[in-house]
């Protein structure tokens, strides 16, 4: 059976920036809490195109997927700190977004940490301030 082409959305193009998730493929993250995480408003941030977004996805290809228990764990504190107003799902930088992933999994997922921790220092090198 052929795969259904997903039509592009322009998602700012006009300004030259994508939303670009954090956590990618979307193939692995489409179950359960994996999803919803991925889909919540912090995880992503419009960021350029044609330079940023072009270079974290030539250089990283997916990051990898916890199990389910730790995605739930990740998706509950994500909404517990929105909650309380300790993190800003509009103003935080793609590096203080990264940064609390690879807070809650440093000890329990070190493939997705190891893969979070190079997004993060890709965004630090090549766009100031991470906006």
């Amino acid at each position: 059976m052929a795969k259904k082409k997903r039509k592009k959305r322009g998602n700012s193009s006009r300004y030259g920036k994508d939303f670009h998730h954090l956590l990618y493929q979307r193939r692995h993250w489409s179950q359960g809490y994996a999803r919803a995480l991925r889909n919540h408003p912090y995880m992503g941030k419009m960021i350029p195109r044609d330079s940023l977004h072009s270079l974290i996805h030539s250089k990283i290809h997916d990051i990898p997927c916890p199990n389910g228990r730790e995605c739930r764990m990740a998706y509950e504190e994500v909404v517990r700190r929105e909650r309380e107003g300790l993190i800003d799902v509009v103003h935080d930088s793609c590096e203080q977004r990264l940064d609390l992933l690879i807070e809650i999994w440093e000890d329990k997922c070190p493939a997705t940490v190891a893969v979070l921790k190079w997004q993060r220092d890709l965004i630090a090198k090549n766009y100031k301030g991470g906006e």
